[in-house]
């Protein structure tokens, strides 16, 4: 294996090491927005309950 072939694989395996950490940074954002839609879906139905409950 040449030296150029060594500097061909590194550059490979850290291009895809960033790849990899850009898409669970981009797919860690928009789970977080999906779990933060379904909590406040919960919320507004625990106080719809519990208005009920009280009246």
């Amino acid at each position: 294996m040449t030296d150029h072939d060594i500097q061909l694989l590194a550059l490979g395996a850290t291009l895809g090491m960033y790849f990899m950490a850009a898409v669970q940074i981009a797919f860690g954002v928009l789970d977080d927005r999906r779990d933060r839609k379904v909590l406040r879906d919960a919320e507004a139905q625990l106080e719809a309950a519990q208005k009920k409950a009280n009246a």
